[in-house]
């Protein structure tokens, strides 16, 4: 837990992209809230949360979370608030191999706004049967230089793992970045 009266030496910009139904918005309440909901609406363009958070070897670190709807009639919308960005989790569901099919689409459309901002692979939902040859996914993340971490909100298994990897890959490219 970081003082809430602690000052952040970094501000970054995260986004969370993915398909629509893997889990990005219940990732941002479990870190935001610590907090699960089963049945969660889907987000609509996009909806951000700012959390500061103690990342280990650079204290606190200040993150800005943006949600991006995963549906395809938000993909115009999606393209203004990748600007600016530090780093990108790249959200799939284990348990929907329909996931990652478009996983190389949205590196592109991140990374075609937002520069070369490190990635993070999450295979999310572990508390579900795995349906996703993750070990398949875990390598193409490494073939291509990200990060990967299993993930679960609804347990909050990695969670706050992931956003410190988060805040620590986006402060790492904002000072690479100068």
């Amino acid at each position: 837990m970081v003082d809430n009266l602690a000052v952040a030496l970094f501000h970054v910009k995260v986004i969370l992209a993915g398909d629509g139904t893997v889990g990005k918005s219940c990732l941002l309440r479990r870190y935001v809230f610590n907090d699960f909901v089963e049945k969660h609406n889907m987000t609509i363009g996009m909806d951000s949360h700012t959390k500061l958070t103690k990342v280990p070897g650079l204290g606190p670190v200040k993150i800005h979370t943006w949600d991006l709807a995963g549906q395809p009639q938000w993909s115009v919308v999606r393209e203004s608030f990748y600007l600016g960005s530090h780093a990108m989790a790249l959200v799939f569901d284990v348990n929907n191999v329909d996931t990652i099919r478009h996983l190389p689409d949205w590196v592109r459309e991140c990374r075609g706004k937002a520069g070369a901002i490190p990635v993070l692979v999450v295979a999310n939902k572990t508390d579900l049967p795995y349906r996703v040859p993750v070990d398949k996914i875990a390598k193409w993340a490494r073939d291509n230089n990200f990060e990967f971490i299993e993930t679960s909100p609804k347990t909050g298994y990695n969670v706050s793992a992931m956003f410190e990897k988060l805040g620590t890959m986006g402060v790492n490219y904002a000072l690479k970045s100068r």
